[in-house]
């Protein structure tokens, strides 16, 4: 699946990019630095912008996907909001440190709210639909909590930081 497959490549390319900076020696925050980086701009920045197009260009399926009624244009917005906010996630790229928090806030009360409404039509209304409780679900709650414990680590080996 989709989810799957972006986080797969958010740790392919941390490991890559960490792999090609072993010879300089990598500290546990630079280490937490990439792998943070790479949740924000691949998962949640060009990962968040591409699966934000269908619930924009084809709502319709989507909303089916998820086992929720179809021609509702609160996909189209929802597809819109999600680009906005991966485009934050992709600005990480050239900002760092506190710019960090606006994509983690951002994404976290997203993605965990979505889980909220994902587990309530589950109980409800046995919506175990792909889209409602397939790995959306499992990554709705695990990204969150594992950005948010990421970042808690880097801002404190940047305070950490000697000054230059």
């Amino acid at each position: 699946m989709v989810f799957h497959f972006v986080f797969g490549l958010s740790l392919f390319c941390a490991a890559v990019h960490l792999y090609r900076e072993r010879a300089s020696g990598l500290t546990r925050a630079r280490v937490v630095e990439v792998l943070l980086l790479y949740i924000l701009c691949v998962q949640w920045g060009f990962g968040g912008a591409f699966l934000s197009i269908p619930h924009i260009l084809m709502p319709d399926p989507i909303a089916e996907s998820i086992g929720w009624e179809p021609g509702s244009p609160f996909q189209v917005e929802l597809g819109f909001a999600s680009l906005g906010t991966s485009i934050v996630g992709i600005l990480c790229i050239w900002h760092r440190q506190w710019f960090w928090l606006a994509p983690i806030v951002a994404w976290s009360v997203f993605l965990l709210g979505a889980a909220y409404v994902h587990i309530e039509h589950i109980v409800r209304y046995d919506n175990f639909s792909p889209g409602n409780a397939g790995p959306v679900l499992f990554y709705d709650i695990i990204v969150p909590f594992l950005s948010s414990a990421l970042f808690v680590v880097y801002i404190r080996g940047q305070r950490a930081k000697p000054a230059a």
